[in-house]
């Protein structure tokens, strides 16, 4: 029956949301975050006047996360360029250079350490998780610090994208609907077959 009907039907939220960033911290400054998608590629076979399609390989999209700086102790500034600095990027020197010892670049282990797993949690009305996506083997791939504007009073946006292998979905269950048929805590996985819960 439709969830209109049903005065006790309690439908998803875009608003009843959180994620967590840089290693499992709560980002309470996030203002909007999209969630994991998919996109299955087809390959296309010509016989005579008739065009057959083929399913060819899945591959996750971008997540996009837009977030307002609240600096102090949470700065994301300072957040994003320790992120990479802790992965080992560092601006050219010249006397290392010289000496031949100035050529360190970070690797995807460095970048997914550093950043670890990003974790998007949909709540119910009480506030429990009721759909926990991973996003597995994460990084940032790209940075816009925003602008700055004399004539807007607004809080300044800072947007992150974030590649990943693959995404996995848990639903705990909830006074919501998260619990699609089967036990508590079950988890689906997409992407690969050998996850477990945690």
């Amino acid at each position: 029956m439709a969830f209109w009907n049903e005065a006790a039907a309690d439908p998803k939220r875009k608003y009843r949301f959180l994620i967590k960033l840089f290693n499992g911290s709560v980002a309470w400054y996030v203002k909007s975050v999209t969630a994991p998608s998919y996109e299955i590629t087809s390959i296309e076979h010509a016989f005579s006047d008739h065009v057959f399609n083929f399913p060819g390989k899945i591959k996750w999209s971008d997540v996009e996360v837009t977030l307002v700086d609240p600096a102090g102790a949470d700065d994301v500034v300072w957040e994003t360029l320790n992120l990479i600095k802790q992965s080992g990027y560092a601006i050219p020197n010249l006397n290392e250079v010289k000496a031949g010892i100035g050529f360190k670049t970070f690797t995807k282990s460095a970048l997914v350490n550093t950043n670890g797993n990003l974790e998007l949690e949909t709540h119910d009305s009480e506030g429990a998780a009721i759909e926990i996506w991973t996003l597995h083997n994460a990084f940032i791939t790209n940075v816009k610090f925003g602008d700055f504007d004399y004539s807007s009073e607004d809080m300044r946006e800072i947007s992150l994208t974030f590649k990943y292998d693959w995404a996995s979905c848990r639903f705990p269950g909830g006074t919501d609907t998260g619990n699609k048929g089967g036990p508590a805590d079950e988890f689906f996985a997409l992407g690969t077959p050998s996850d477990t819960p945690e």
